[in-house]
């Protein structure tokens, strides 16, 4: 669903360090224009994150957010569908909440291959959302009986009819939080409903709650009067506020390159196989279409770059390829068709930790409808090209692995159009991919960064409220 209708289909700036042989030398940045975000449009995956990523959050003065503090939360949303896991780690999992998590329906011979391939690595399976997380792992899936469960579908569509005091205004475009800026108080947003020529006002009694995302929080904030006093006033907007919003702006950065080419286990069809896969579906929630192939696998890992026991520097995520595109059109090699149909597999190595930062900004033509500048600054920080470019030397292992040699897997050896003046394989040449074929895995965070007062970086405290702004909180993955 990306690029349609219900994607703001945002593009990062040209920078010098990534994305280069991308389409203008920008990056796609998918976001879920719709009720329930990028949960609309995104691989589905159940992982939180790692527990001590939450403890450092604490430990930095955000009290109220270590793991043992926040795990009750997490269980307490979670409607898990698996009985052996719930029943086996019932310390991290939770029954009868709103968010159903499920085992994909169907599943192809490909994901028991990869997943032995990376045990014979030594990397156990494990439950990543548990007590450990280096391993690998058929992931869990936010999904119910094989159809995506939304965070619109799991948790507001449940109750949207039913509480008095819950009223959703759709096709509404929010411009700015209303903020008195005698008093610095918030008392409601501007919005234009529905097409219309003249703005609305919403009005609050209590409380304006910000939940827009890592683009577009930072965005509305700005558009506010909240922000960087440079950049606010440059645009010709009333500073209320001086803040770093926008800025810590990080991304779990990956690329295209390292491909393995199936030749006994492709699970391409033919026309009438997938008209039967689909009557399959449409019937039953049942068959291919009820998963998205190998993306349900999946491991963390640590490199020697990596400074803490326990926490993993990357991840594995295993993309379908379809080989006859890679070449080519190397970005439309994922997504050419549905993820059941394949004969090949990427192996994206997300880079987890990362120390490079980005900044997002305001469009200085068009502030308003003109899409947010995207800096997303990936690779102007060391080591983490080196980071990455470890971890596709360690995946390139799985061809040596007895179950990838079962399935007559193979090494795609033939070097990208970007990168012909290197030898394939070396590390120069996976530094060219890295820089040349950039991609994200679409989870940036950080852009209204959550601190005690003392931080000067941070923009809302750990109760969520916007520093020097009442009324006024932010929520969601800006964090």
């Amino acid at each position: 669903m990306r690029q349609s209708n219900i994607d703001w289909r945002y593009r990062t700036m040209p920078e010098h360090h990534s994305c280069r042989s991308r389409r203008d030398g920008r990056c796609d940045w998918a976001r879920g224009k719709v009720m329930g975000g990028s949960s609309t449009i995104n691989y589905m995956i159940y992982a939180r994150g790692n527990p001590r990523d939450y403890d450092e959050w604490a430990e930095d003065g955000n009290e109220g957010w270590s793991y043992e503090e926040v795990l009750p939360y997490f269980k307490k949303s979670e409607d898990n569908e698996d009985k052996e896991i719930y029943h086996h780690s019932k310390k991290y999992h939770g029954k009868g909440g709103y968010q159903t998590v499920e085992w994909f329906p169907y599943q192809d011979y490909n994901i028991d291959a990869i997943l032995d391939g990376l045990e014979e690595l030594g990397y156990p399976r494990t439950d990543v959302n548990a007590h450990k997380q280096i391993g690998t792992m058929k992931f869990q899936t936010t999904s119910r009986h094989g159809i995506r469960l939304s965070t619109n579908g799991a948790f507001i569509r449940p109750i949207r009819y039913k509480r008095r005091n819950l009223t959703i205004r759709t096709q509404a475009h929010v411009t700015r939080v209303l903020i008195d800026p005698k008093h610095k108080q918030a008392f409601g947003v501007e919005f234009l409903y529905q097409g219309e020529k003249t703005l609305r006002t919403a009005i609050a009694r209590k409380e304006v709650i910000l939940s827009a995302g890592s683009i577009n929080s930072p965005k509305i904030l700005m558009l506010s009067g909240v922000g960087p006093k440079v950049h606010i006033e440059a645009v010709g907007i009333h500073l209320l506020k001086n803040l770093k919003v926008g800025y810590n702006l990080q991304d779990h950065v990956t690329s295209d390159g390292l491909v393995f080419v199936l030749n006994k286990t492709a699970t391409s069809a033919n026309k009438n196989e997938r008209i039967e896969d689909l009557y399959k579906y449409k019937n039953s929630h049942k068959g291919p279409l009820s998963s998205t192939g190998p993306l349900q696998t999946g491991a963390f890992i640590q490199t020697h770059y990596a400074h803490n026991k326990d926490v993993p520097d990357i991840q594995y995520s295993f993309d379908v390829a379809n080989i006859k595109n890679l070449l080519h059109s190397p970005e439309d090699t994922t997504n050419a068709e549905p993820l059941s149909y394949y004969d090949g597999i990427t192996v994206r190595t997300i880079l987890l930790r990362p120390n490079s930062k980005g900044v997002i900004a305001l469009n200085t033509t068009d502030p308003v409808w003109g899409p947010p500048l995207i800096f997303p600054g990936y690779f102007t920080k060391d080591p983490d090209i080196d980071v990455i470019v470890e971890g596709i030397q360690i995946a390139m292992k799985l061809i040596y692995t007895k179950s990838f040699r079962h399935i007559g897997a193979l090494i795609f050896d033939i070097p990208m159009p970007a990168c012909t003046k290197y030898k394939f394989g070396t590390k120069s040449y996976w530094k060219c991919i890295v820089m040349e074929y950039t991609t994200t895995i679409y989870h940036p965070v950080g852009t209204c960064k959550m601190g005690p007062k003392y931080d000067e970086t941070a923009v809302v405290d750990p109760r969520l409220r916007v520093h020097g702004i009442k009324s006024l909180r932010q929520f969601s993955c800006p964090l």
